[in-house]
């Protein structure tokens, strides 16, 4: 490596350190925000803190290091033109492209790195933060008599309608009395799901236990077929306690690139729309190489409006990484949506400013 590249890369190292600590810092405070009601009500132990802390991190990265990326490369170039230094290295006969070629390495490692890590290890800490997001559920189950009503949730082939939930009497958070129990269980051979009602039911570990429930099965016409009362019914489906409050199915940030690429696959297979399947599993690799695309962008950018002050360069990043996230939200839209294909909506925001950067560094050279 020759001394310049050193140098450029040392002037980016401080600003990059300071960038991912800072927006990391932000961003876990922003999570932060939305649990410190229940931190401190239902009080949190801090290892589950911590743990909500740690799994968040991960998830964070692919976001954090394209905007540290901006932040450097701005900062460094715009430090370099502002003392001059830029015109010494221009007249020793060095292009920009040149001199800027160490940025855009950090580019293609930035997003090579992110990509890795929002492939291999976010899909594990995702789960991972969902469940601590479950034991502070169950904080909160244990701090309030009532937990939740008129709470309506799928899991696998049943779908539930509660009334009220209660945590038991017993003080644990495993076990909850619930209250205008329905059931409806999916039974394709007929067209008309199986519905069960029942005043009074338990919640044990997994296992769902009905007291004096109503059975009624339904005939083609939709009539009903068998209806008959049980003064118990049993059913052992291995539903996590936090379904209880959200979904059980598995978001596409819990799926790697490879697992959502045969999730596409199968539902092209069969007809059915894959708009948001197919927009994830593209922009798993699109997202983390807008940390190329800002190494592209930001120092030719820089170069053009070092001159009009010391802070212009973190001025100009911050302007690239708030249009670079508002044109992925709308990119996003309309990938999920099926507006605009999959492939162009996750990777226009890398073309994008990708583009513009290679335009910018072709004028100002």
């Amino acid at each position: 490596m020759k001394r310049m590249d050193r140098y450029v890369l040392g002037e980016m190292l401080q600003p990059l350190i300071a960038g991912i600590l800072f927006i990391l810092v932000t961003l876990i405070g922003n999570t932060l925000y939305n649990y410190i009601e229940q931190i401190l009500k239902n009080g949190i132990p801090m290892r589950i803190v911590f743990r909500l802390i740690v799994f968040n991190i991960p998830i964070l990265i692919p976001l954090v290091l394209p905007a540290a990326t901006a932040l450097a490369s701005a900062w460094c170039i715009n430090r370099l033109a502002r003392d001059y230094e830029i015109t010494p290295i221009r007249m020793s006969g060095v292009s920009l492209r040149r001199m800027f070629m160490p940025i855009f390495l950090w580019g293609v490692f930035a997003s090579a790195l992110s990509f890795v890590i929002s492939d291999r290890v976010v899909p594990w800490t995702q789960r991972e933060f969902l469940a601590t997001q479950g034991q502070i559920g169950v904080y909160a189950i244990l701090a309030a008599p009532s937990v939740a009503s008129n709470r309506v949730f799928t899991f696998q082939d049943y779908s539930f309608h509660i009334r009220e939930i209660q945590k038991d009497a017993s003080g644990d958070p495993n076990k909850l009395q619930l209250t205008g129990v329905t059931i409806f269980r999916n039974n394709p051979n007929i067209g008309f799901p199986t519905l069960i009602t029942a005043e009074r039911a338990t919640y044990n570990h997994y296992v769902w236990t009905l007291y004096d429930a109503v059975w009624h099965t339904f005939a083609q016409d939709g009539f009903t077929q068998v209806e008959f009362r049980s003064k118990q019914i049993v059913l052992p489906l291995r539903v996590p306690l936090n379904s209880l409050a959200q979904s059980a199915f598995e978001s596409p940030d819990q799926l790697t690139m490879s697992q959502l690429g045969q999730e596409m696959r199968a539902l092209k297979g069969t007809g059915q729309d894959y708009a948001v399947v197919a927009y994830n599993y593209y922009a798993k690799l699109a997202i983390p190489f807008m940390c190329l695309a800002f190494a592209l962008c930001a120092p030719p950018l820089t170069v053009k409006f070092a001159k009009t002050g010391a802070y212009s360069g973190i001025f100009l990043s911050l302007i690239l990484v708030w249009l670079a996230w508002n044109t992925l939200l709308l990119m996003r839209y309309m990938g999920d949506s099926g507006t605009l294909n999959p492939i162009v909506a996750a990777w226009a925001p890398d073309i994008l400013f990708g583009g513009v950067g290679l335009l910018a560094l072709k004028n100002v050279e």
